[in-house]
């Protein structure tokens, strides 16, 4: 069975396109595995795990400058975070920034800056539980008694 020249082309063109098709999954494959692994880095430190997305954000380029009219603008994208809020109960049922609330226990996406601010008041809530219901401070300090001030 002899091949025509028009079938060995639409042959060798099918090969082209399937290779393409396998060339964009390999790719897809690859960057899937490797923000899984990026998450099972995250998620066994119990911390924060990459999204694999971004935000835009604008930012001023010379803050320096007074003149509205003289500031330059540009957008970059910062990449977010998944972080869950996990607040002790004396600190009530939320963390409120700028009018939006961010409940215990929820699961919410922040940038890089956002994550830094919401971890640093999350852990200033359970220093103040700590030094109201845990630990002691002074444990391992020497006991001194009051001074009466002499008239």
């Amino acid at each position: 069975m002899a091949r025509t020249e028009q079938d060995i082309e639409k042959l060798m063109a099918e090969v082209a396109e399937l290779k393409a098709q396998l060339e964009v999954e390999k790719t897809g494959r690859t960057a899937a595995e490797q923000m899984a692994h990026t998450l099972a880095q995250f998620s066994a430190n119990g911390s924060e795990q990459p999204t694999g997305k971004t935000l835009k954000v604008k930012v001023c380029v010379n803050p320096e400058e007074r003149d509205a009219k003289k500031q330059v603008w540009t957008e970059i994208e910062f990449p977010t975070f998944a972080y869950r809020i996990d607040i002790p109960v004396g600190s009530g049922i939320s963390l409120s920034t700028n009018g939006r609330e961010y409940y215990h226990g929820e699961t919410y996406e922040f940038t890089e800056r956002g994550l830094a601010d919401i971890k640093s008041r999350v852990a200033r809530c359970w220093d103040h539980e700590k030094s109201i219901h845990g630990d002691n401070e002074n444990a391992y300090r020497q006991q001194r008694g009051w001074r009466e001030a002499k008239v």
